[in-house]
């Protein structure tokens, strides 16, 4: 008798492409199926540049770690995603005003937008982009930006 063979996927990162780690797939599908029609927005300020477009996210208590950025055919999409949740779902909540699961907010960049080359650093509460202009447009471009 032979035992069945089971798909095991490797969590590899791979310069041509973007695999979730499986932890990060997970939440990201928590978030598709949670049946809310939109997540908390996050506030954002966005300033032109001479050379680049600089982007501050408001994100108080947020940890570093928890932060997924990426960028997909000039959407910018920045999502929060909080694993240890559960002391808060547990208790009796007296006023309920925010939820701790899921923050996102999508973000369309102009044409010339450099995609390939943004940097992302978080401080004291804030997330700072750093998106320098190209003089080609990029067409199709997905990338994963990690946080600072």
């Amino acid at each position: 008798m032979t035992a069945p063979l089971t798909y095991s996927r490797e969590c590899v990162v791979y310069p041509g492409g973007y695999i979730p780690l499986p932890e990060v797939e997970i939440l990201l599908k928590k978030t598709k199926t949670t049946g809310r029609d939109t997540a908390e927005k996050l506030p954002v300020n966005m300033n032109d540049c001479p050379d680049c477009y600089m982007i501050e996210v408001i994100m108080p208590v947020v940890r570093r770690e928890d932060i997924i950025i990426q960028v997909h055919d000039h959407i910018l999409s920045i999502a929060v995603l909080h694993k240890d949740c559960e002391a808060f779902s547990k208790g009796n909540l007296q006023i309920h005003e925010f939820d701790s699961e899921c923050l996102e907010r999508h973000i369309l960049l102009p044409n010339h937008a450099d995609a390939e080359f943004v940097s992302a650093e978080y401080r004291e509460g804030v997330l700072y982009l750093h998106i320098p202009k190209t003089k080609h447009p990029q067409k199709d471009l997905t990338n994963r930006i990690v946080v600072y």
